[in-house]
C-alpha cells in the first residue's frame, strides 16, 4: 500500500481495514457497550425471535417504522398510508433511491460536503452532480437550482454535524415546490440532534414539495451491524421507489423489525439522553486533550457522532492517517467528503465519537502525543 493509503477508493474501505484495528475511530457505526436498558433488550432475544415469528408481517412492520419515527418525533411520518419503505439498511435505501432517481432526473444538487457513499451511487447511476454548498444551505438558500431536478441534502451533516434548522429547511422545499424539484434528505443521524426535533414530513408536507426522507437505525444502537434503513415519501412523489425497492428485496427481517421496535421504545423512554451524554462527554474528552497541541476541532456546534478535527499545518491527512495507522489507531481522513474539490479536506481527519469512553480517553492521548511530536520536530 502507498505510504498515503490513495489506491483506497472510497470512505468504506478505509473502515474496513480499520475493522481488525487496535483501536477504530474511523467508521461512525456504534460500537459502545450496551446500556443496562438496551442489555434487558437483548436479553429477551430468544422471545422477540419467536414473537416476531408469529406477528402478522404488516402490523410488525408498521409497529417498527412507527416506534421508530415517533420516538424521533416524526409524528406525521406516513406508516398507515403504506407510504414508508424497508430496508436492510440506510445504503440499500440510497442505492434504491438513486436508481429511482436516475429515471427522472439528468443533474441533481447535493450538499458538499457529505459521505462519499451518496455522490458514488448518484453517479454510478450516471446522474450528473452539482455541488451545493453547506453554508449556503444554512441559510435556506439553494445555489444553482435552476440547473438542477432535484436537490439531495444530508441533515444532520456528515461529517460536519452541520444542521439545516426549520426555517431553512422550510424554504428550500417552497423553493423546491416553486420550481418543480425533487428534495431528498438523508437523516440517519437526526437521533443525535439534542434539541427539540422538528416533524419533518409535517413541514414538508405543508409546503407541497415532492420528497423523500431516508432514515437509518443504524448509527445509534450497537446491535453487531442488525439495523434497517426506511425511505419516507411524499404523497405525489415521481419516484417509482416500490418497483425499484422490489427489484432489490422481498422483506426485511421480522426478527430485526420487533429488535428495531424493542430498542426504539428504550430510546424514547430516555435511552437518545444517555446517547447524547454519551457523545457529548466524548467529545469533550477529545476537545480538551488537543489543548496543549495547534489541533483543533471545527468551532461549529455539533451532536452527531463523529468529529473532524482541523490539523496545524505543514500536516495533510495522508500523512496523519497513515503515521496513525502504523501506531493502532484508525482514523478517517477527510479529502473523499470534499468530493468535489477533494483538496478541502486535505487538512483534515475524522474520528468517531460512539465509543466507550475508555476508547475515546486513550485515542485522544495517542492523539495529543502525535501532534506534540509533530510540533516540536518542526
Amino acid at each position: 500500500m502507498p505510504h498515503d493509503g490513495l489506491d483506497l477508493t472510497n470512505l468504506t474501505r478505509y473502515e474496513i481495514l480499520a475493522l481488525d484495528g487496535d483501536i477504530n475511530v474511523s467508521d461512525g457505526h456504534p460500537r459502545q457497550t450496551l446500556t443496562t436498558g438496551q442489555q434487558a433488550v437483548i436479553d429477551r432475544l430468544p422471545e422477540l425471535f419467536h414473537s416476531s415469528a408469529r406477528e402478522g408481517f404488516a402490523d410488525l412492520e408498521s409497529r417498527a417504522q412507527r416506534e421508530f419515527l415517533h420516538s424521533l418525533g416524526q409524528l406525521s411520518a406516513p406508516v398507515e398510508a403504506g407510504r414508508v419503505l424497508s430496508c436492510y439498511s440506510s445504503s440499500v435505501a440510497m442505492e434504491v433511491v438513486a436508481r429511482s432517481l436516475s429515471d427522472v432526473c439528468k443533474t441533481i444538487g447535493l450538499i458538499h460536503p457529505t459521505f462519499d457513499n451518496i455522490p458514488d451511487l448518484l453517479r454510478g447511476r450516471g446522474i450528473g452532480l452539482v455541488p451545493l454548498d453547506e453554508q449556503e444551505l444554512i441559510q435556506g438558500r439553494v445555489p444553482a437550482i435552476a440547473e438542477v431536478d432535484a436537490v439531495f441534502l444530508t441533515v444532520p451533516n456528515n461529517p460536519t454535524g452541520a444542521v439545516i434548522g426549520p426555517a431553512a429547511l422550510r424554504t428550500i422545499a417552497e423553493s423546491c415546490a416553486r420550481h418543480d424539484k425533487i428534495l431528498v434528505l438523508d437523516t440517519s443521524f437526526r437521533g443525535f440532534v439534542t434539541a427539540e426535533r422538528e416533524d419533518t414530513y409535517a413541514l414538508l408536507d405543508r409546503t407541497g414539495v415532492h420528497y423523500v426522507i431516508i432514515e437509518d437505525t443504524g448509527k445509534l444502537w450497537p446491535l453487531s451491524e442488525l439495523k434497517l434503513g426506511f425511505i419516507g415519501h411524499s404523497a405525489a412523489c415521481p419516484l417509482d421507489l416500490y418497483e425499484n425497492l422490489s427489484d432489490v428485496l422481498l422483506s426485511v427481517s421480522p426478527f430485526v423489525l420487533a429488535l428495531v421496535a424493542e430498542f426504539a421504545e428504550e430510546a424514547g423512554a430516555g435511552g437518545y439522553q444517555r446517547l447524547h451524554t454519551l457523545v457529548s462527554r466524548n467529545r469533550r474528552i477529545l476537545r480538551e486533550a488537543l489543548e496543549d497541541t495547534e489541533a483543533r476541532l471545527p468551532g461549529n456546534p455539533s451532536d452527531v457522532s463523529v468529529s473532524m478535527i482541523d490539523l496545524p499545518a505543514p500536516l495533510d491527512a495522508g500523512r496523519v492517517w497513515a503515521d496513525l495507522k502504523a501506531s493502532g489507531l484508525h482514523v478517517l481522513r477527510c479529502e473523499p467528503f470534499y468530493w468535489a474539490a477533494p483538496a478541502r479536506g486535505s487538512r483534515r481527519i475524522r474520528v468517531a465519537l460512539a465509543r466507550d469512553s475508555v476508547v475515546i480517553e486513550k485515542t485522544s492521548g495517542l492523539l495529543r502525543d502525535y501532534f506534540l511530536r509533530a510540533q516540536n520536530s518542526s
